[in-house]
């Protein structure tokens, strides 16, 4: 739509009038052809598409409370006992689950609580723990752990 802006009506499209609304005094800024965003750099084809990209991004400066990832690193924010948006998916899924912090970090990596074994992010820990048995399990027959087999099936008992 055609919208105000400093030379009068319907001098904007509906996404510069909505810059000029607040407070901005000038079109975005272009690098190479496409439009920048002021906080990240981040390249974008058309000004909508800036709009959009703005609305979330918050120049890289957003951290998980508990894995201090990044939101770009993250699937998104959830609430954690600090607040609403304080925390990854992953760390907030955790959070859900009754968890009180984050994951144990071992040499930079997250470790299993059950096994030991160190993953490189908290979401490849979560995918890791949904089947991890700590070792624990045992074949009936042969006394194999889940780590030596293909994969465990019924069997007579």
């Amino acid at each position: 739509g055609k919208n105000p802006g400093p030379d009068g009506k319907a001098t904007l499209c509906g996404t510069c009038g909505s810059r000029y609304r607040a407070g901005h005094t000038g079109p975005p800024k272009k690098k190479d052809g496409k439009f920048e965003c002021d906080d990240c750099g981040k390249l974008l084809d058309t000004v909508g598409a800036l709009g959009s990209h703005r609305r979330f991004c918050d120049g890289g400066k957003w951290r998980c409370k508990w894995c201090q990832c990044t939101a770009n690193e993250c699937i998104g924010k959830n609430p954690g006992p600090d607040g609403k948006a304080t925390l990854c998916g992953t760390c907030g899924s955790r959070y859900r689950a009754g968890h009180t912090g984050p994951p144990k970090k071992k040499d930079g990596k997250f470790e299993c609580d059950d096994c030991g074994k160190l993953l490189d992010t908290v979401g490849a820990l979560g995918s890791h723990r949904r089947f991890c048995d700590g070792g624990k399990w045992r074949c009936k027959w042969c006394q194999c752990t889940a780590n030596e087999c293909i994969g465990k099936n019924p069997g007579p008992d």
